[in-house]
């Protein structure tokens, strides 16, 4: 089932970390799990979910950001970041 892109995006902090890191380079379920010090259980639905919307691809072993998936990271990684930010600095 599609869901629309915001809540996608931006309801799940783990879908929100998987994409910014797939925006870095490729990677297997284990390095994903490494570099967000998660489990499988954990990130395999935030995959799914992200799979189902067009916005990952699997090839093998390897997750990686689709087209889509590259040009919408990179328009709402500033964003997240002053979220973020703001979230830090303004409790």
């Amino acid at each position: 089932m599609r869901s629309s892109l915001i809540t996608i995006l931006l309801s799940s902090e783990k879908r929100t970390d998987l994409l910014l890191l797939l925006k870095k380079k490729p990677q297997t379920i284990e390095e994903i799990n490494d570099e967000l010090d998660t489990n499988s259980v954990a990130i395999l639905p935030q995959l799914k979910k992200l799979k189902e919307n067009g916005l990952v691809v699997q090839e093998d072993r390897v997750y990686d950001l689709s087209l889509l998936g590259k040009i919408i990271v990179r328009k709402m990684e500033s964003l997240v970041k002053a979220f973020r930010y703001l979230e830090n600095n303004y409790d």
